[in-house]
């Protein structure tokens, strides 16, 4: 049996996200749907009551986690590790801008394999280390643990867990406050669902028969299933 059960969740819908902008480290502000999905998964994490919360520094992070904190009363730690990717010198910039200036995104690959970042950016090379961090940070505990965070820092835990490559990591859909389900036992950390909607977060945690019920599918990026 498991001994520790994670929920990763990805933040609200940002103006910057319908509008096709690289927010990353920036602080943004929700779309009014946003505002709903924010309540929407603040009552998904309460439901599913973790023994502790970490989040993103970001506010669009902090703001689920410190009132399902509050109203759990459990601990809320803010982790840098656990925030978006750095975006660098097009961090801030629509997409449009970004192809101006010569690069593109997700970063293209050169003929060794190695992401080719924007000057300053964070490459998905760091970006997968930064998430093996946090998986080592997550392995010693125990009962339950919600971290919030970002699509990117999302699919690069989900990348490090699996062994993914960089050239299809980033193309697992993940909508805004959809939350990933993952266990640590046996010295490794498994899938248990993937893309939740907040209330069936919630309904899972009222419903222990569902825990345990495979929602995934290969992400792997490798032909076995």
């Amino acid at each position: 049996m498991p001994s520790h059960r994670i929920l990763l969740m990805r933040h609200p819908e940002t103006r910057e996200n319908m509008a096709g902008v690289l927010s990353g480290r920036i602080d943004v502000d929700l779309t009014p749907r946003g505002e709903e999905q924010m309540r929407r998964a603040i009552k998904a994490v309460v439901a599913w009551k973790p023994d502790r919360i970490w989040c993103s520094p970001l506010s669009r992070c902090r703001s689920i986690a410190e009132e399902a904190a509050f109203a759990l009363g459990v601990p809320c730690e803010v982790h840098q590790n656990l925030a978006e990717i750095n975006f660098g010198s097009v961090q801030g910039l629509h997409m449009d801008e970004v192809h101006r200036m010569g690069y593109d995104f997700p970063w293209p690959l050169d003929q060794d394999g190695h992401s080719i970042a924007a000057p300053g950016a964070e490459s998905f090379e760091d970006l997968l280390a930064r998430a093996r961090t946090v998986l080592d940070d997550l392995a010693p505990l125990e009962g339950r643990t919600a971290c919030i965070s970002h699509g990117g820092m999302s699919r690069a835990i989900l990348g490090a867990v699996f062994g993914t490559p960089l050239s299809t990591f980033w193309h697992v859909t993940l909508p805004n406050v959809s939350s990933q389900v993952l266990t640590y036992g046996d010295g490794h950390f498994s899938l248990a669902a993937l893309a939740l909607a907040p209330e069936e977060v919630a309904r899972r945690a009222k419903d222990p028969s569902l825990i345990g019920i495979d929602t995934t599918q290969n992400i792997s990026g490798s032909e076995d299933k």
